[in-house]
């Protein structure tokens, strides 16, 4: 049997996962979008796919949710649990397993527990199983917990990542202060309740991945400055020099055990040459590295979305961080034929 799936957020990650979960044969039967634009409209339309899929684009998650049963919301709407929530609870209301980009809810146990604890209990007593993955999924936490594994003894283990602001959208660059000055950055800065910054929840996974405790957290940040005239293309206006193109987060989680975790992420405006890395180093016996060369993030994050879906529907009810499931895999056959239908 097919699986049945609506697209939660008609955004630029969602457009290119629509065609994806297309191509993997997947029966798209509901979109929902905050969009007044959007609203209305038809799903292929508005992502592009360059042909009707007669699938109308509500603002009303529930009624679609009541109307086409899914399998799975494939969600790409925010960032944070606070955010987050909405979209998640309604899917655990309604029995729909899902499955979301937002960054902190690859590991949000930590940073967001209560709201955690709450979708967990929810989805617990309606049998829906709530996951989030994306780039982070593999390149940040998998694949690195792979190499951890052919270590000895770890001393620490330290990340460095980039991603393309422009690729996000507006809303995210508004987010990462695009066009600010170095004054008013760091007014924010001082001044800012902050949610918890994307490497946080990838060190909290890879530490509850080798069972190591938390004995501290830290967090500092940067802001990145343009050196020359730059053009954001999600903010369609100029940069100037001196004003602010994004800003790097620098988390370190040292452990009771020892061994000590660092991650660098960096979220700017690219000019011209730059392109998004992932590069990680593992001191001890023996030192190990890996790089993954110029990693096309955008896509990796929405490949990753549609190849967990198998796993998500087939894990157990609850809140279940990718440290849980199987190692993702390539999904060369229709999504349903993993599942045995």
């Amino acid at each position: 049997m097919t699986i049945k799936a609506v697209v939660y957020g008609v955004g630029a990650m969602n457009s290119i996962a629509t065609r994806l979960l297309l191509d993997k044969g997947v029966e798209i039967v509901g979109a929902i979008s905050r969009s007044e634009s959007k609203v209305g409209n038809d799903l292929g339309e508005v992502t592009g796919i360059g042909r009707s899929l007669d699938v109308v684009i509500s603002n009303d998650a529930h009624e679609v949710f009541e109307r086409t049963r899914p399998d799975v919301a494939v969600i790409a709407v925010n960032s944070y649990m606070t955010d987050a929530v909405e979209q998640l609870r309604a899917c655990a209301e309604h029995g729909v397993n899902a499955v979301t980009l937002s960054e902190e809810a690859l590991y949000p146990w930590q940073t967001s527990p209560e709201i955690t604890r709450e979708l967990d209990g929810i989805a617990k007593r309606t049998g829906a199983t709530l996951t989030g993955t994306g780039h982070q999924d593999t390149y940040w936490v998998n694949i690195v917990a792979l190499m951890m594994g052919t270590a000895h003894r770890i001393d620490s283990v330290t990340g460095h990542a980039s991603w393309n602001v422009d690729d996000y959208g507006p809303e995210v660059a508004g987010d990462q202060q695009v066009g600010k000055t170095v004054e008013e950055f760091d007014e924010w800065l001082a001044s800012a309740e902050r949610p918890p910054t994307f490497g946080r929840n990838v060190l909290d996974a890879l530490v509850a991945d080798t069972g190591l405790t938390v004995k501290s957290v830290t967090t500092n940040t940067r802001p990145d400055i343009a050196e020359t005239s730059m053009f954001s293309r999600a903010l369609q206006r100029e940069i100037l020099p001196g004003q602010v193109i994004g800003f790097t987060d620098i988390d370190e989680i040292v452990t009771t055990e020892g061994p000590v975790f660092n991650f660098e992420m960096s979220g700017r405006v690219y000019g011209a040459g730059d392109g998004d890395i992932n590069e990680w180093e593992i001191k001890g016996e023996p030192d190990l590295a890996l790089s993954n060369g110029t990693v096309p993030t955008q896509v990796t994050t929405c490949t990753q979305l549609v190849n967990r879906i198998p796993d998500v529907i087939a894990a157990p009810a609850g809140f279940v961080t990718v440290e849980k499931l199987p190692r993702l895999r390539y999904r060369t056959f229709p999504l349903h034929t993993y599942l045995g239908r």
